[in-house]
């Protein structure tokens, strides 16, 4: 699972709004009313205005920011198209520059994206966007979070970056670091305390919750930018089914990727919102007027706006589950967390803000997908690391280093040569081979053939763990004590 967070606002402002000099005062009005839409994340509405702004007066300023309201507004195509445009008017605007990129990555093009980012750190070497977004693909696609912590250490002084910097750090270190597990817990829960709180956010401000008769069913909210193939629908999708026979479930989706899993977790929706572009207040007031009686956290640290809404306790209860549950939220208004005996044992609450809740029968009910092969009879002994690369930790590297033997690493990102050039720095290319599947069938048709699969560490894997076992292929781990270091500890339990 990626843990880099998006932005802490809902969209970085990488704005340009020079006004045209053209003494018209009806496209003046026009610009100022697209500007205010777009400051206030209407997408839709900032991109009609700025559509007609740009009919009459085309300029660089104009189509930057339409890419820039495409971009919020998930339409990452039309963004690239604006943004593109802007360039060839404007070769110097690099804010365009960065929005192109962001696209790009959007796009599955992340290597054009580190292209771009870089031509932009080539006449700025200090640009903060482009370092953080660099910083992104390191860890999200390229697998390396220690260059995504070098990348934004500039940034560390200037206020304006902070929050975003010491987000990366922090979860750049849930996979690689030198500190404790108590020592990154707290940093986090400060984090929170500090920065994930709504300023000046009341709900007295907001109108009294609708009574209800006691006949009504209960209103049980999910929120996740993960309602596709993805841990959340494997191992909460058998709960949400069952909680669906009393309740009704109301479902938020933070998230853009639609599939089939998105589509199962639709028929079990008494009412379905799209909210993946709202901004964390916005947010908080579209969950509190849902009037919800219990929610499931269901991102966590990979959507840091969604925890920042929920900092406000918009639902009569809240608990963290599945989804960036790989350590606490730093939050003391959760209800609960949901964990069990080995994932999260009692004895480590001091890890966690949350009141701990562990299910005797074990945190999660792995739910295979219809296409999940047969145990394979025959199997390879040449191990099987089955993670994103980002996983795959220093320490991790070295103790693969002492087996003799190849290793086979298989997730898709292991086709970029710069994630295989670090690997191969330890290990060198002689010892490894790769596996880049391009759908989760063709990654567990691969693991189907290995008899062991080797655990990364510190950051373990949870669905790939409960995959492996069920294909019949031994996990080999080793067990730390944050949540996303204790994923096999209960698997054989």
């Amino acid at each position: 699972m990626n843990l880099t967070p998006p932005p802490t606002s809902a969209q970085p402002r990488v704005t340009v709004g020079a006004p045209v000099t053209t003494g018209n005062d009806d496209l003046q009005a026009l610009l100022a009313q697209a500007q205010a839409a777009r400051n206030a994340s209407n997408w839709s509405l900032a991109v009609g205005l700025f559509q007609r702004a740009v009919q009459i007066a085309p300029a660089a300023h104009i189509y930057h920011n339409l890419a820039l309201c495409y971009l919020g507004a998930g339409k990452a195509q039309a963004a690239l198209q604006h943004a593109s445009r802007a360039i060839q008017m404007q070769p110097a605007l690099w804010q365009s520059r960065i929005i192109l990129a962001k696209a790009q990555k959007q796009l599955g093009q992340p290597e054009q994206a580190y292209y771009n980012f870089i031509q932009v750190l080539h006449s700025d070497a200090c640009n903060g966007p482009s370092l953080l977004g660099l910083a992104d693909l390191m860890m999200n696609e390229f697998g390396d979070p220690l260059t995504a912590k070098r990348l934004v250490a500039p940034l560390a002084h200037r206020p304006e970056y902070g929050r975003d910097v010491e987000l990366t750090v922090l979860m750049a270190s849930l996979y690689d670091r030198d500190t404790s597990a108590t020592q990154l817990a707290r940093q986090v829960m400060d984090f929170s305390r500090r920065t994930l709180r709504l300023p000046h956010f009341s709900h007295n401000n907001l109108a009294p919750r609708a009574s209800r008769s006691a006949e009504q069913r209960p209103r049980v909210a999910l929120m996740s930018p993960l309602l596709c193939v993805s841990p959340v629908y494997f191992l909460t999708i058998a709960g949400f089914r069952h909680i669906a026979q009393g309740c009704d479930v109301l479902v938020f989706n933070r998230g853009q990727q639609q599939d089939w899993a998105t589509n199962q977790f639709r028929a079990l929706a008494s009412e379905w919102h799209e909210v993946q572009y709202l901004s964390a207040t916005q947010l908080a007031h579209t969950l509190y007027a849902a009037d919800i009686d219990v929610l499931y956290d269901l991102g966590g640290w990979m959507d840091p706006i969604g925890l920042q809404a929920l900092s406000t306790k918009p639902a009569l209860q809240q608990f963290k589950w599945v989804g960036g549950q790989s350590i606490t939220t730093g939050l003391d208004n959760f209800d609960g967390w949901i964990g069990d005996p080995w994932q999260s044992p009692l004895h480590l609450q001091h890890l966690y803000s949350e009141p701990l809740m562990n299910v005797q029968s074990g945190y999660a009910i792995y739910t295979p997908p219809p296409y999940m092969p047969k145990p394979a009879q025959r199997k390879s002994e040449v191990p099987a690391i089955f993670a994103n690369p980002a996983k795959v930790s220093r320490a991790f590297l070295h103790s693969l280093r002492a087996m003799p033997g190849k290793k086979c690493f298989i997730h898709r990102q292991y086709q970029y040569a710069r994630v295989r050039a670090r690997i191969e720095e330890v290990l060198g290319h002689t010892n490894v081979e790769y596996v880049c599947p391009n759908s989760h069938e063709e990654a567990l048709d691969a693991l189907n053939t290995h008899a062991v699969m080797i655990d990364t560490f510190p950051y373990g894997g949870g669905l790939t763990a409960r995959e492996a076992h069920a294909l019949g292929t031994r996990v080999h781990a080793q067990v730390g004590e944050l949540f996303c270091e204790r994923h096999s500890a209960g698997l054989y339990a």
